[in-house]
């Protein structure tokens, strides 16, 4: 599952989906004086000493004369000749130079790392010298390890006060508070880095529609449709070749990551901590997730899964799948694009529908989001701009579709965007080209942009054309409604305030550093055995006891400490 995240992310981006910048303005102001916003601080992050109704400031007002502020950087081999080329680094470019113009803000790094792995060690060098660039991001753990070592300064209500509404708004999208995991002693110390909840969020069962009519069943209401359909396809020969070679659920060892829509059907959510009665609860632990480990085994006892699937990777799904072996999935919203455009490559008749996934009690399942947020901005303790940040933030929300070519990606497929020290992805992005593909369709009109004539050129060859090379690619973006496009369900979860979040956003607590892996694989060993007939279901009570004793009871306590803090 890792690696079709993976491989859907660099599809994304290579189409300008996920980080294409919105909106377009041009400001060139006067000096701006900064203005910090020490004090306490609000659920939002901003502060009580400051607000953007007490101090008016211009969000785009240019430094003058111009400051410098350093970031620290990462490329991969390939990034580097693609598109570092012809001069282009990562201080010399559009975005540096839009940031100097503009803002009057020169860009420097202390040091570019080449690798993930060098990276993480500069940066863990940084961290511990105390010798940090004036902005950097960092994970729940580093951040957590910055404010103890009192290197980074409170930027609570920094976007309150200078943000314009469209950065103002990934703070205040989804429901939950982004910036919990930064607040420490009434202060914020971080700006998150904000992501699109849905894009990674398993809210779909994609079905070979083509085997459901040929079996003569409907689409599944209940998780006991799902059982009975899966049966059908693993027992009644849906590909017609006369052979027993077929199964109904994709099943790999990442188990627990395939399967989480099957899970939610079932009201459980292993690996996450919920919150029952005012405590934190992980959700492994709970009855739920024992009934749908009992319906997981009964599945594979009547062969309607892979019986070696604890020992295959999850990119062996993708090979079943183009091998038509298999007939349902449980997944993202992206599954058209990877893998089941494979299946049609040689079987254009593989005809796969996503569909709103049905809980055991016929009502829609509730799936669980994605945290929402990819990094934490921090900003040098010494640094006396922190609101040049937002500024950038700014000006990043403000270019792009007026130049996509220039700014996000090139005609030749260079990632622009990159070139930029920070980010700023509009959340949901893909969601609303989705939308906006039903607009155009429906009621006619003209893309806004170059990125949005991309989306509709590529919808509009399957429409016209059935151009098999996107049909993928309709199923993600395309327009139609519910139960036929992957995007109108991601909407219904929204619609209908669904999703379900982890409550415990901190960076990982003593013991999850100290035993976690522990824990995960006595998880993962107990429910694989279970679900294959080698413990009875009966051995669920003597997981919770043995998980509870070897570190679980210290984690529940530490989450619930960081808990009652956060709240």
């Amino acid at each position: 599952m890792v690696n079709k995240v993976k491989k859907s992310i660099a599809l994304l981006s290579a189409t300008a989906l996920v980080f294409t910048i919105a909106a377009c303005a041009n400001k060139n102001e006067s000096s701006d004086p900064s203005a910090t916003a020490p004090g306490s601080a609000s659920a939002t992050g901003q502060t009580e000493s400051q607000s953007p109704e007490a101090t008016k400031v211009d969000p785009f007002g240019k430094y003058d004369p111009p400051i410098e502020i350093t970031f620290v950087g990462n490329i991969s081999d390939q990034f580097e000749k693609t598109t570092l080329t012809d001069g282009v680094t990562l201080e010399d470019n559009v975005w540096t130079k839009a940031f100097l113009d503009e803002l009057g803000i020169k860009v420097k790094y202390k040091w570019i790392a080449k690798s993930p792995e060098e990276y993480q060690q500069k940066l863990n060098l940084s961290l511990s010298s105390g010798d940090i660039p004036d902005v950097m991001v960092l994970d729940t753990a580093g951040l957590q390890s910055a404010i103890k070592a009192d290197i980074i300064q409170d930027v609570g209500g920094l976007v309150d006060q200078y943000g314009i509404d469209e950065v103002k708004k990934n703070y205040t999208t989804y429901n939950f508070d982004p910036y919990i995991a930064a607040k420490n002693n009434g202060k914020v110390y971080a700006i998150p880095q904000m992501w699109s909840v849905s894009d990674n969020a398993s809210g779909i069962l994609w079905i070979r529609q083509d085997w459901l009519n040929k079996v003569g069943m409907n689409p599944p209401k209940t998780m006991d449709d799902v059982y009975a359909i899966s049966q059908a396809f693993t027992h009644n020969d849906p590909d017609g070749n006369k052979k027993n070679d077929t199964f109904g659920l994709a099943v790999s060892k990442d188990f627990a990551l395939d399967l989480g829509g099957f899970f939610y059907g079932y009201n459980a959510y292993p690996g996450t901590w919920l919150e029952k009665d005012g405590q934190l609860i992980n959700g492994s632990t709970l009855p739920e997730t024992k009934g749908a480990i009992e319906k997981l085994a009964a599945m594979y006892k009547d062969g309607q899964i892979d019986p070696e699937f604890y020992a295959k990777p999850a990119d062996k799904i993708a090979q079943d799948i183009a091998a038509q072996k298999l007939g349902m999935m449980y997944g993202f919203m992206w599954n058209g694009i990877y893998p089941l455009q494979d299946s049609r490559r040689d079987h254009p008749e593989a005809d796969w529908r996503p569909y709103l996934i049905p809980a055991a009690d016929g009502t829609i399942a509730k799936p669980k989001a994605d945290t929402g947020i990819a990094g934490y901005y921090v900003v040098n303790k010494k640094f006396e701009h922190p609101e040049a940040l937002v500024k950038m933030m700014n000006l990043l929300k403000t270019l792009g579709p007026k130049d996509p070519a220039k700014y996000s990606i090139s005609t030749d497929g260079k990632e622009i965007w990159k070139l930029s020290p920070i980010s700023v992805p509009t959340l949901e992005e893909n969601l609303s080209y989705h939308k906006r593909m039903n607009e155009l369709f429906e009621a006619g009109g003209t893309p806004a942009n170059a990125v949005e004539q991309s989306v509709y050129d590529k919808v509009k060859k399957w429409t016209d054309e059935k151009d098999e090379t996107v049909w993928g690619f309709y199923k993600m973006l395309g327009n139609g409604g519910v139960g036929e496009i992957a995007q109108a369900d991601i909407q219904y979860y929204f619609d209908n305030n669904l999703w379900v979040y982890n409550a415990y956003r901190g960076a990982p607590t003593q013991t999850m550093s100290d035993k976690g892996a522990t824990l995960t694989t006595l998880e993962s060993e107990a429910f694989v055995k279970m679900i294959i007939g080698k413990k009875d279901m009966s051995e669920f009570d003597k997981f919770v006891a043995d998980w509870k004793k070897l570190g679980g009871d210290d984690e529940t306590r530490e989450v619930n400490e960081w808990y009652s803090k956060a709240k």
